[in-house]
């Protein structure tokens, strides 16, 4: 009897007010929003990452070219050095009465030159495979970033459309929460 007594004292619209319904749906939408919000700036940090990442690839590689190309001048400025030593060294004598000295002269140059001449044959398709791998890197570097800056600019142009869409669909729960309330409100009342 006496919980007879407790419901018939608390009147229906108490009841109905009691209940945070339009505070459950603007929470939802809260953290709808800055779900939607940390998503983005994950995404965001990835391609920064990302894109970090094949700079400092390249980089590496370049530096690491580098270090190759500069090796290979340490190999031929030995190289050189070794030549002229042995042309100093050799021995013309048997020959420096057959071939006056303007002729070992040319000789000489001749054979630096034929050095040289074969030291560029052997650099150039090196230099070239690396001119290639540098200009497939930049390439790519361009189009990471190019590929990066309209995924990005497309996602933006639409996070306009998606917060209006947010906003309004935030509204019309909240409205439908309301006229819910008004509803059961009339119908507690009329009984």
């Amino acid at each position: 009897m006496m919980v007879q007594k407790k419901n018939e004292t608390v009147p229906a619209e108490e009841v109905v007010e009691s209940i945070p319904v339009s505070s459950f749906v603007t929470t939802f939408w809260n953290q709808y929003e800055q779900a939607s919000e940390r998503a983005r700036h994950l995404r965001e940090d990835r391609e920064d990452a990302y894109i970090n990442t094949v700079r400092e690839v390249i980089n590496f590689n370049k530096q690491y070219r580098k270090s190759l190309a500069n090796l290979y001048e340490q190999a031929k400025k030995t190289n050189q050095d070794m030549v002229s030593e042995m042309m100093n060294q050799f021995n013309f004598e048997k020959v420096k009465e057959d071939i006056p000295s303007e002729d070992r002269e040319e000789l000489k140059t001749q054979f630096k030159e034929v050095t040289g001449q074969m030291e560029k044959l052997a650099l150039t398709p090196v230099r070239s495979f690396f001119h290639i791998i540098d200009q497939l890197e930049d390439s790519f570097e361009k189009n990471t970033e190019s590929s990066i800056a309209y995924s990005r600019g497309s996602r933006n142009a639409w996070l306009e459309v998606r917060k209006e869409y947010v906003k309004k669909a935030r509204n019309t729960q909240l409205d439908l929460v309301e006229r819910s309330k008004n509803s059961f409100n009339e119908l507690v009342k009329s009984r």
